[in-house]
């Protein structure tokens, strides 16, 4: 008799999130759909994420795979998990967050509606670290720089028209545990991208919705936890956001073949973020580092013009930074 191959694989990685793991288990556990695995992912916590997983939930777990060191990388784990699953499709569930009870069954639907359909997601609410709502109104107001109706109701659109018209320019999806994957779709493009730390999501639903389809369900179904993010701060200031990010908009530009006006509305999209976090909550990027995105944003963007705008910005935001040293805030 053949063994039962559950229909989705629910991959959980953990770094030192014990005090939510309760919470995220639980809304999982209590999911109306019920065919499903659990793979729990721990990257080498320092707290008690492990015995309490043991403890508690190991009688509910497929895999319980504890690394010896920290990868420092989430989508190694992502790829880990990916790669233990059963599943047709893959539900990978961050540490952190929880979601609401019919979270599988609604997205199950959603990306059951066609075989070509590669991922859904869902609307996606930040909550602070005692689950509570930050702001109900951020997603809707975050996209709305695309569209101010399009996520106000479930769709299903091509992936390389997502791509081109909005994913391509931000990252809509704000949150992998608001995301269903088709695991075909996921192994057809090697899995995520491992060389990337910040946009590495990005990357790969981009990837995913170049040869397949995406739907989207507009219920607020995924609470995203908001908390002290170390990594974000220092990816910003030694720049690694802003290289990946150059490199998410090369691949998109080269793989969707982004015509003049794209690739142009591309290069003030990265004008924009530049601005927008040479002095920020995240800190300030030092003179030195703000003439090597100088360099770096030129090697991407070597038209004439181009670099007649990158000079405009270095000139802006090296008075930016220099205030920002010398002046009290």
């Amino acid at each position: 008799m053949s063994e039962h191959l559950p229909r989705v694989s629910v991959v959980i990685p953990n770094y030192n999130y014990a005090r939510f793991l309760e919470q995220r288990f639980q809304s999982i556990l209590d999911q109306t759909y019920r065919d499903f695995e659990i793979i729990f992912l721990d990257d080498a916590s320092t707290d008690d994420s492990v015995p309490l997983v043991r403890d508690r939930y190991a009688r509910y777990l497929r895999h319980c795979v504890v690394n010896t060191s920290n990868t420092g990388n989430p989508f190694v784990q992502w790829n880990r998990g990916a790669h233990l699953a059963r599943g047709e499709f893959i539900w990978i569930a961050e540490a952190d967050d929880y979601c609401a009870a019919n979270f599988l069954e609604r997205m199950l639907a959603a990306i059951s509606q066609s075989p070509r359909i590669g991922l859904a997601h869902c609307h996606t609410l930040p909550v602070d670290g005692n689950g509570v709502s930050l702001d109900d109104g951020f997603y809707l107001r975050y996209v709305s720089t695309l569209d101010k109706q399009r996520w106000n109701a479930d769709f299903l659109a091509s992936g390389a028209a997502e791509v081109r018209s909005y994913l391509g320019k931000k990252n809509t999806i704000t949150n992998v545990s608001g995301v269903l994957f088709r695991h075909q779709a996921l192994a057809a493009i090697g899995y995520a991208t491992e060389t990337m730390r910040m946009c590495g999501d990005w990357l790969t639903y981009c990837r995913l919705l170049h040869d397949y389809d995406v739907a989207y369900v507009s219920e607020p179904m995924n609470f995203h936890r908001q908390h002290q993010a170390k990594h974000t701060q220092n990816s910003v200031l030694d720049l690694t956001y802003f290289r990946e990010f150059l490199d998410v908009q090369h691949y998109i530009a080269s793989a969707f073949t982004l015509d003049a006006a794209e690739r142009t509305a591309a290069f003030k999209r990265f004008l924009g973020e530049w601005d927008r976090l040479t002095v920020s909550h995240y800190g300030r990027i030092p003179l030195g580092s703000v003439l090597k995105l100088a360099n770096m944003a030129s090697s991407y963007y070597p038209g004439l013009g181009e670099r007649v705008h990158v000079a405009l910005h270095l000139g802006a935001n090296l008075a930016k930074s220099a205030t920002a040293k010398w002046l009290p805030a």
